[in-house]
């Protein structure tokens, strides 16, 4: 089973990667080979389009039985807690659109610039349909951006309208270069914060990142 780890950051990785280090067979630089199954890990660069193009261009892609996504992100509810493990099962683009004068915002399909169900969407979402195994995490829905959110208004306007449970900077493009690719994914994400007026000094990136790992290699141990 070809795998590919693929993650923004390097931090967001960085223990799995350690823990391959020592409980998996070298191949190369970015190869291991761990119980039965081939890992390539990817550290794509920040945001839907260094995701979507890191995928895109990475050799033999399409020949890979699996993409792990893995991140943290921000929580739009109380209910999904800092430190709370989630599987991101739906993707939509927060910020790509238009603004009106009025300051509300028109997303490219209210926009009638695309079909709202033109493959790879549906209803105006990119959706995981591809079944893998089951990871046991609290399944979401994910609204990725540009910019993150820090004001009041901006978080109001985006809970309103898109009606999703977390944020991240990524999501929507690795759903759309695995969907268009055709490979089977699952999108795991770890809370660090609260999407909420900017207050980093509330974060717990650190500890988010901990947590992550010990379940992606959880992950891995049940495939």
């Amino acid at each position: 089973m070809k795998i590919l780890l693929v993650s923004a950051t390097q931090a967001e990785i960085a223990p799995a990667i350690s823990y391959l280090n020592s409980n998996a067979k070298t191949i190369s630089f970015s190869q291991y080979e761990y119980k039965g199954m081939t890992l390539f890990p990817l550290v794509s660069g920040i945001g839907s389009t260094m995701m979507a193009f890191a995928l895109a261009r990475f050799k033999g892609l399409q020949n890979f039985d699996l993409i792990i996504h893995a991140g943290i992100s921000g929580s739009y509810h109380p209910h999904i807690n800092i430190g709370s493990m989630v599987e991101v099962v739906s993707e939509q683009w927060g910020d790509l659109g238009a603004e009106k004068a009025d300051g509300d915002f028109l997303n490219i399909f209210e926009m009638d610039l695309m079909d709202p169900n033109r493959f790879p969407y549906h209803k105006s979402v990119l959706l995981n349909s591809k079944h893998v195994t089951q990871t046991g995490f609290l399944p979401v829905k994910g609204l990725t951006v540009n910019r993150t959110s820090g004001s009041k208004n901006t978080i109001s306007r985006l809970k309103e309208k898109f009606e999703c449970d977390v944020e991240s900077m990524e999501g929507a493009g690795m759903f759309y270069a695995a969907k268009i690719l055709d490979i089977p994914f699952v999108s795991l994400r770890c809370i660090s914060n609260f999407v909420e007026p900017r207050d980093k000094s509330k974060w717990k990136i650190p500890e988010a990142i901990e947590i992550l790992n010990e379940n992606i290699i959880t992950y891995l141990n049940k495939l």
